[in-house]
């Protein structure tokens, strides 16, 4: 279990040891905070055969069929695409609706259950609302927002915090990764995001992505091809875009280069402020938290549009 999520994991078993577990949990927080460790822990519990102080034993054939991902009885939605259709969530809720093989119980997990269309929310209200056997049913989310209130309504719910800098940057240390204060807010706190981001280079991406934009009036026949670089990875980048604006509205303010988001882009942010009045880059800011609103996951949409009506008004 990751170090920042022992006493969560502590505190949901102290609820299942007290018989109210319930049948439906949804689990919130940031992505790259493992909370699929937490419902795996609580998946295991729920299935094995043979309790140790109220934990999974580890040992038998339930654990031993959980560990190589073969039980019979546990139903997963992983986070492949863009959005959960209704067919999975038909298919998850038509296994919990049969006997369970190994006798113990039936289990479900949804990771990035925001991602659900409406459709497929409303296909998995009725499960929740009458679950079959000794079912439970895990939904993994890191915005409730947008989520439909009736789901919501239905589960019980914990959340997971960022933990605090100090312990994220001590458990990538202990990965052998050197990271910054500054890449670890960059990544919101999440631990397994930072990891994910120094590993795959994020620091020299995000540096090409922002000198790109501020570089993009220079050069407008870019503009294609910084907004197909954009959509790439649309939340993160979207981010980057938001931090660049906020640092260049900080200086306009007087802030000191140590009290940026990305200090390691002083330079360029420093000419973004003096060339863009503060009207046009909070116009910019409020553009992008259209974009965000309009590419939710589940949305039918195409953010290339938004993203190229974004740019040009950048221009």
């Amino acid at each position: 279990m990751y170090p920042w999520l022992r006493k969560e994991w502590l505190n949901l078993l102290e609820v299942a040891r007290a018989g109210r577990l319930g049948h439906a949990w949804l689990l919130l927080g940031d992505e790259g905070l493992g909370k699929e460790q937490l419902a795996d822990a609580l998946a295991q519990r729920h299935l094995c055969q043979q309790h140790v102080d109220d934990q999974a034993c580890g040992h038998c054939h339930a654990c031993q069929l959980f560990s190589k991902g073969n039980h019979p009885d546990l139903g997963r939605i992983g986070v492949e695409g863009k959005s959960i259709g209704i067919d999975p969530v038909r298919e998850i809720c038509r296994r919990l609706g049969e006997s369970a093989q190994l006798g113990r119980g039936k289990v479900v997990i949804i990771e990035g259950a925001e991602r659900m269309t409406e459709a497929a929310a409303n296909a998995l209200l009725k499960t929740l609302e009458e679950p079959a056997g000794d079912s439970l049913i895990l939904l993994l989310a890191s915005q409730s927002s947008r989520l439909l209130p009736t789901i919501l309504s239905r589960c019980n719910k914990h959340l997971c915090p960022i933990p605090p800098e100090s312990v994220t940057l001590r458990w990538l240390e202990e990965q052998g990764i050197s990271a910054t204060q500054s890449q670890v807010r960059l990544c919101r706190g999440a631990p397994l995001r930072v990891r994910q981001y120094l590993e795959e280079g994020g620091d020299a991406q995000r540096r090409e992505l922002l000198s790109s934009l501020c570089r993009l009036p220079e050069d407008p026949s870019r503009l294609a091809a910084l907004a197909s670089s954009i959509n790439g990875d649309l939340e993160r980048h979207l981010q980057w875009l938001q931090l660049l604006l906020a640092d260049a509205l900080k200086v306009q303010a007087g802030c000191p280069a140590a009290q940026l988001n990305m200090p390691d882009l002083a330079d360029p942010v420093g000419e973004l402020a003096r060339q863009c009045s503060t009207e046009r880059l909070l116009d910019a800011q409020q553009g992008l938290l259209a974009i965000r609103e309009h590419c939710q996951p589940g949305l039918l949409t195409n953010p290339m549009i938004h993203l190229h009506q974004w740019l040009c008004r950048w221009l």
